[in-house]
C-alpha cells in the first residue's frame, strides 16, 4: 500500500474517533493509553523518515492530530459523565481504534521499506547493476535502467569452393544503448533504444506501456510489430549472431503505432494486437492504410518462455511455449524493387501511387529442459499485385516477381534450431536449419537493394559459444547458404560459405 494512502486512511480513522458519539463511553485511561502508544510509534517514526519529506510531513500531521483528539477526549468525557445510556457503544470505539493500529503498522512497513534508501548519499535514491545500471528514487516511484551492448565481430567469406577468400575484416555489428524504467509508478513504463553503428545514430525503440492491469496495457510510440518470435528477441538474448536469411527476409520491423497487450489465465495466455504505420522505423505513414498485426501466445507446459534462444537457466520442469501472428498490409509501391526500377507506379491511372495486399502469417514452438533448447518457426506470405504486373511499362518486375496470372505471389519459409548447454550456463552448442522463397518485395519499410541469386535459399549453421552471467560473451559460428532456382538450372555459385567470431559485451 502507498504510504500517502494509509496516512489518509489513518486521519479517518482518527476523525472517525474524535467525531464518533461512541468515543463518549469509552474510559478515559483506555482510550488515551492507546492514542499514548501511537504518539510515541509516530514519534520513532518522525526520526526514520526525516529523510523523505513527505513521509515525515505526513507523520506531523497525524501527530497533531493525536494531540487534537486528545484534548477533544477529555472535554467530551468530562460532558459524558451523566449519560451512562452511551457505554453499551464502548466494543464500536474499540474496533475503530484496531483498524487505527492496522494502519499504523501499514505505514510503519512503508517507512521501514524506505529507511535504507533514504540513507544513501544519493538524494534518497538507490543504485543497483540489474541487467543494465538501475537507478531508483528513494520512494521507488521513479526507475530508470541503462543497458545495451557491443558486439565486435571478425567474418570471413568464401565460395563454394574454399579457392579464395571473398571478403574478410573486422565489423561492429551492434552498438545498442537504450533506457527503461518507470515513471510515477509500475503502471506507467518506458523504454527507448538507440543504435550507435554507422554514420547516424537512429532510435530503434520509443514507447512507453500504460498498464491498466494485467490483463490490458496499452502500448505507444515505436515498437517491434509483433509477428515473428525470432525477431521479438533483442540480438543479445539469441544464440545466434544473425536471423537465417529465409528469417529476415520474411519478417517485419519496427513501426511506429499503438498495441494493445497482455496476460490471461494466470499468464497462460500472451496477447499483443493493434495498428501501425507500416511504413517501418521512424518513417511516416506512406499511405493512408494501416498495418494490422495480432499476436498470440500460449503455455503449454511449464513456465513461459520469453523470446530469444539457448536454455542459459538450465530450466528444470519441461518447458513449451507456442505462438502464431497475423498481418495485413497494403504496401504502398516503391521506385524500385531488388535493382529494377518501377516504370508504373499508378497504373489505374487515380492519382494515387498503387498497393500491392499483404497478408502474412507465423506460428512457432519453443521448447526447453535441462539445457536443450528446441524451436522451430514456420512464415507465409501472400502478395497480391492486381494488374500493377499486368501492364507492359511493368514487365522486367512482373519477370522478376513471377506471380500467377491474377497477380498472385505466396511465399513459405521454415527455421528449426537447436541447442545444448554441454557446461550448464556456460558452454553452448548449436545448429540451425533454414529453407524458404525469398521475396523481392520489402515489407514495414524494408526494401531489397539486390536481387538475391535464386529464388530459394537451404542455409544450415553450426554454432559454439561462452556464456557468462546469463549472456554470450564470445563464440564461433559457420554458415553454409545455398541459392536455390524454383526451375531450371541453379546459379553459378550458388553456395557460399561464412565463417563468424564475435564477442558481446554487456552493460
Amino acid at each position: 500500500m502507498h504510504f500517502s494512502k494509509l496516512a489518509t486512511s489513518l486521519v479517518l480513522a482518527l476523525g472517525l474517533v474524535a467525531t464518533s458519539s461512541d468515543a463518549l463511553a469509552q474510559p478515559k485511561g483506555g482510550v488515551q493509553a492507546e492514542l499514548t502508544a501511537i504518539k510515541e510509534e509516530l514519534t520513532t517514526l518522525r526520526e526514520v523518515a526525516a529523510a523523505a519529506p513527505t513521509m515525515a510531513q505526513a507523520v506531523q500531521e497525524l501527530s497533531s492530530r493525536v494531540a487534537r483528539i486528545e484534548m477533544e477526549i477529555d472535554a467530551k468525557m468530562r460532558a459524558a459523565k451523566s449519560m451512562p445510556e452511551t457505554i453499551e457503544s464502548i466494543d464500536v470505539l474499540k474496533d475503530q481504534v484496531e483498524t487505527l493500529q492496522t494502519d499504523l503498522e501499514y505505514l510503519r512497513t512503508a517507512i521501514a521499506n524506505v529507511e535504507q534508501p533514504a540513507a544513501v548519499p544519493t538524494g534518497g535514491g538507490a543504485a543497483e547493476h540489474d541487467d543494465g545500471m538501475k537507478l531508483t528514487t528513494g520512494d521507488g516511484r521513479y526507475e530508470m535502467t541503462i543497458w545495451g551492448y557491443l558486439q565486435p565481430r571478425y567474418q570471413v567469406d568464401l565460395p563454394e569452393d574454399f579457392s579464395s577468400v571473398d571478403s574478410a575484416g573486422f565489423q561492429l555489428r551492434r552498438a545498442r544503448v537504450g533506457l527503461r524504467g518507470q515513471l510515477g509508478s509500475e503502471r506507467l513504463r518506458y523504454q527507448s533504444l538507440v543504435e550507435l553503428t554507422g554514420s547516424a545514430a537512429p532510435l530503434l525503440d520509443y514507447f512507453m506501456d500504460m498498464r491498466y492491469r494485467e490483463e490490458l496495457t496499452v502500448r505507444v510510440g515505436q515498437s517491434r510489430l509483433p509477428y515473428t518470435r525470432s525477431f521479438l528477441a533483442e540480438p543479445n538474448q539469441r544464440a545466434f549472431f544473425e536471423l537465417s536469411t529465409t528469417q529476415d527476409a520474411q519478417r517485419y520491423d519496427r513501426d511506429l503505432g499503438v498495441w494493445a497487450l497482455g496476460n490471461v489465465l494466470d499468464g497462460k495466455l500472451r496477447y499483443q494486437a493493434g495498428v501501425a504505420n507500416g511504413a517501418g522505423p521512424n518513417t511516416r505513414n506512406t499511405n493512408i492504410d494501416m498495418a494490422v498485426s495480432a499476436r498470440l501466445e500460449g503455455v503449454i507446459l511449464g513456465d513461459y518462455i520469453a523470446p530469444g534462444t539457448g536454455d542459459v537457466d538450465d530450466s528444470d520442469e519441461l518447458r513449451l511455449t507456442v505462438g502464431g501472428a497475423f498481418v495485413h498490409d497494403l504496401v504502398q509501391m516503391p521506385s524500385e524493387i531488388a535493382g529494377i526500377e518501377v516504370e508504373n507506379r499508378d497504373v489505374d491511372g487515380d492519382g494515387v501511387v498503387d498497393n500491392v495486399r499483404s497478408v502474412s502469417s507465423a506460428i512457432d514452438a519453443q521448447l526447453r529442459y535441462k539445457g536443450w533448447d528446441l524451436a522451430i518457426e514456420g512464415t507465409w506470405r501472400h502478395e497480391r499485385w492486381g494488374a500493377i504486373l499486368q501492364h507492359d511499362d511493368n514487365a522486367n518486375l512482373a519477370t522478376a516477381v513471377d506471380a500467377s496470372s491474377a497477380g498472385i505471389r505466396n511465399y513459405l519459409g521454415v527455421t528449426a534450431e537447436a541447442s545444448y548447454f554441454v557446461l550448464p550456463k556456460r558452454l553452448l552448442v548449436g545448429t540451425r536449419v533454414s529453407h524458404g522463397r525469398l521475396p523481392l518485395l520489402g515489407l514495414g519499410g524494408r526494401s531489397v537493394v539486390d536481387p538475391p541469386p535464386a529464388q530459394r535459399a537451404l542455409q544450415i549453421d553450426g554454432l559454439v559459444q561462452l556464456y557468462r552471467d546469463g549472456y554470450r560473451r564470445v563464440g564461433f559460428m559457420y554458415s553454409m547458404i545455398n541459392f536455390n532456382a524454383k526451375d531450371g538450372a541453379d546459379p553459378a555459385d550458388d553456395i557460399r560459405h561464412h565463417f563468424l567470431l564475435e564477442a558481446q559485451l554487456v552493460l
